[in-house]
């Protein structure tokens, strides 16, 4: 739809620009014809067919010489348009009546009112209407043409205010860059917190778990594998973090496959079971949807290891023809919590990557335990 849109405009540009053109041959054209004197091979005709030529070359190499900005010819570009508006001005005081040609010096003045800046653009145009309007006094027996400067005076409110806009539309796409980039922070601080929260809380868990045993001369036993839980979550959470590394690159792992490793982790780490309940018809999800659903069973799971020390979780993604909804439920902590550092923003973060993709996050008890629920359109 935008790139109808947008060829829409360019069409609808280019069909008013063409009219302007024909519209400027047409009345060159009839000036021309009309014009006393009238071109020719000498005399005041002869300068009048010099002059146009002059001003057409010195205005078409004008324009194209420094299009672009910080060309080392912009300079050079300028002085043509000038002596292009100059040779008009010359133009315009042999046959005033022939107002034609004088046309198509407007073109170099919009041009001059885009490339200078602003204050010595709308001088340059105040002068050439001031000079055309003395020219016309003193030239024409009707005064001067208050059409003709009607005309200098709206082209040069339009460019004024095309030049208005085109700034505008450069702050905009650098307020779009500049919110891009501080998504992007966002989505990376997101990553960094699934990382941490889900491999390096659960290790502390562990660790302090190992330590209260050793310092409590307990099992010795059960604080080694306290230790060799944390191992294997330092393990994994380095798998972790490459596969966040591999999403930040796009490549968003399965859902489905996605939260059966996490099912294992949490097996792993706990020593309890975590079932996953996958129903309706499975298909591709776009990379903030998938990355959605994985992201939050991830954090759901780390919070049940965390607060819920003892409790089974129940994992649920449903396919639904308009949407994809995630349960995890837990059946509520049945040991003593071991408090380790970090606040963490696990619930905010859910809520947040869930609202960029018009999804919604509900938390809250669930029996004696906790449910995470989360609905994306799919």
């Amino acid at each position: 739809m935008k790139c109808e849109d947008t060829g829409r405009e360019r069409f609808v540009r280019l069909l008013i620009v063409g009219m302007l053109v024909a519209w400027g041959l047409i009345a060159y054209v009839r000036g021309l014809l009309l014009a006393d004197p009238a071109p020719a091979l000498h005399g005041v005709g002869l300068a009048m067919v010099v002059l146009n030529a002059v001003m057409f070359a010195l205005l078409g190499a004008g324009i194209v010489l420094g299009r672009q900005k910080g060309s080392p010819w912009r300079g050079p570009g300028i002085v043509l348009l000038l002596l292009a508006v100059a040779a008009g001005m010359a133009l315009y005081a042999i046959a005033p009546h022939a107002g034609g040609g004088f046309f198509f010096c407007m073109a170099g003045l919009w041009v001059l009112l885009m490339r200078l800046p602003l204050r010595w653009g709308v001088a340059v145009s105040v002068l050439t209407i001031a000079a055309v309007g003395a020219l016309g006094e003193a030239l024409r027996p009707g005064g001067a043409d208050l059409g003709l400067l009607s005309a200098f005076a709206g082209l040069t409110l339009g460019a004024v205010a095309s030049r208005q806009g085109a700034i505008a539309q450069e702050a905009t796409r650098r307020a779009e860059a500049a919110n891009a980039v501080l998504a992007e922070r966002s989505h990376i601080a997101r990553e960094i917190h699934d990382i941490l929260a889900h491999s390096l809380s659960a290790q502390l868990v562990h660790l302090e778990g190992a330590r209260l045993l050793l310092s409590r001369d307990g099992d010795r036993l059960q604080a080694l594998d306290r230790v060799e839980r944390a191992r294997n979550l330092a393990r994994s959470g380095l798998e972790e973090t490459r596969r966040a590394l591999a999403t930040l690159r796009g490549e968003i792992p399965e859902p489905r496959e996605a939260l059966a490793e996490l099912a294992e982790e949490f097996y792993a780490s706990t020593g309890r079971p975590c079932d996953v309940q996958v129903t309706g018809a499975p298909r591709e999800l776009s990379p903030q949807a998938g990355l959605a659903v994985v992201r939050t069973a991830q954090e759901a799971l780390t919070n049940v290891r965390k607060h819920a020390p003892g409790a089974r979780a129940q994992v649920t993604l449903r396919y639904l023809p308009d949407r994809v909804e995630l349960d995890v439920t837990d059946t509520g902590g049945t040991e003593s919590v071991i408090e380790v550092s970090g606040g963490g923003y696990g619930l905010v973060g859910m809520r947040e990557r869930a609202e960029l993709i018009d999804g919604t996050l509900v938390t809250g008890p669930d029996g004696a335990g906790f449910r995470v629920s989360l609905q994306v359109p799919a």
